[in-house]
């Protein structure tokens, strides 16, 4: 099977089919759910650099806000250097007040003081005071990327480019999972007094209070910092850093398919990091990460989220054969449970059991008791992998499609009879 948009089949069955086919050559060939896979992800040792956990590292993909990071260092050397002075005020000019949001709403000819300008990049991620602190040092925002670029070339950031201190989608813009972890490492090593900043939870201006866009700050035990970033071009990234028992750990998570999901995963990576550190023989709960890069390639193994759809967590080995249905769901597919969704046809597994997973993520509600099944069928000799989730009623499995459609992902209901629908896809 080829996805070619189907025009053969277009042929064989007629304009009257022909919306059909396309339906179903675009399940075969849509990836799994809305926006990006995960580029890369990685969690390495803050002083000894050991890497516990690596996914395409070295992998070139934007980052969105966490440039900032780059502007906060150049910042705190400005004023460790006395180009800048404590307190002083900076002046925005009319580039910084129209800048896209995130931003702060700054006016133009108004100042902001450089402490306020900072913070309002740690929690806010104001794409304004970004501008500010960048025309304040270098003159122009376009001078301040160079700087930028020259100080991430002198860091070891040797696949990183910087076009803005802002992090606004830029074709040329770009970083890796690693480099973004030597920045980290960069920012405690060389201010440790200023990287305290990055665990300030909100940040009160003009009566107004913005509170830090890092989940990991509030709901991982040793979490003190860094940065989140978003944008289209990009998915969700996270530079995260814990210490425990004075053990520190840097996690990187780029490409992220939802806030969820990029806190999920940086949670994991570094429990499994810490527990590398500490109790290897605890390992054993982590039977795999969210991707591997061994023979199965890149896929997402969610243990959390298995878990929270009720399904037994499984090894990498299992994911060759069809899953089975976990203990005590078996009889829930019975009876009037007769009915399936399927949300995509993959050339390997892994891919069809992430995309059953993440439609099961996406409404809980009625997935919730859902079988994840994979199976292997021949269609023109080629081998597909078919990504259902089984044990609904007709009803639950119409609107489960209805409210998958809502979340970009294509969707077809399916009976054990053969009998689908289409019509509960949202038109």
């Amino acid at each position: 099977m080829t996805c070619r948009g189907g025009s053969r089949a277009d042929r064989r069955l007629g304009i009257a089919k022909g919306a059909l086919v396309l339906l179903v050559v675009g399940l075969a060939c849509a990836p799994a759910g809305p926006g990006h896979a995960e580029s890369a992800a990685l969690v390495l040792d803050a002083d000894s650099r050991a890497i516990h956990y690596a996914y395409r590292m070295d992998a070139p993909h934007p980052p969105a806000s966490l440039t900032k990071m780059m502007t906060i260092y150049m910042a705190f050397e400005a004023l460790r250097d006395g180009h800048l002075k404590p307190g002083q005020r900076l002046k925005v000019s009319r580039t910084a007040a129209r800048q896209k949001p995130s931003r702060l709403g700054l006016r133009r000819g108004k100042t902001i003081v450089i402490e306020d300008a900072i913070l309002a990049l740690v929690t806010k991620s104001a794409n304004d005071a970004s501008v500010v602190i960048a025309e304040a040092i270098a003159g122009s925002e376009a001078a301040f990327a160079g700087r930028m670029t020259e100080r991430a070339r002198a860091l070891g950031m040797s696949r990183t480019v910087f076009r803005n201190a802002s992090g606004l989608h830029h074709p040329e813009q770009t970083t890796t999972a690693r480099d973004m972890a030597r920045l980290a490492i960069a920012l405690i090593r060389d201010f440790p007094d200023q990287y305290r900043l990055f665990s300030t939870e909100s940040f009160v201006w003009r009566g107004r209070r913005h509170r830090n866009h890092n989940p990991m700050l509030t709901s991982y035990d040793g979490a003190d910092g860094v940065k989140t970033g978003y944008i289209r071009q990009s998915g969700y990234n996270l530079v995260a850093s814990a210490q425990r028992d004075e053990r520190r750990l840097i996690g990187v998570v780029l490409g992220g398919k939802s806030i969820q999901r990029r806190k999920w995963m940086m949670a994991t990576m570094l429990d499994y990091g810490f527990l590398r550190l500490g109790d290897r023989d605890a390992l054993a709960e982590f039977q795999a990460l969210p991707y591997t890069a061994d023979r199965h390639g890149e896929m997402a193994f969610d243990i959390a989220l298995r878990r929270a759809v009720g399904l037994t967590p499984r090894t990498p080995e299992d994911l060759d054969s069809p899953i089975a249905a976990p203990p005590g769901k078996a009889a829930r597919s019975r009876g009037a449970r007769n009915w399936s969704i399927q949300v995509g046809a993959y050339r390997s597994a892994p891919p069809a059991n992430e995309a059953a997973l993440l439609a099961a993520d996406r409404i809980p509600a009625l997935l919730g008791h859902a079988q994840v099944l994979v199976t292997q069928v021949v269609h023109g000799g080629q081998a597909m992998f078919r990504a259902r989730l089984t044990g609904l009623s007709e009803g639950e499995a119409r609107t489960s499609c209805r409210q998958l459609a809502l979340h970009s992902i294509p969707c077809l209901a399916v009976a054990d009879t053969g009998e689908f629908r289409t019509s509960s896809l949202v038109r």
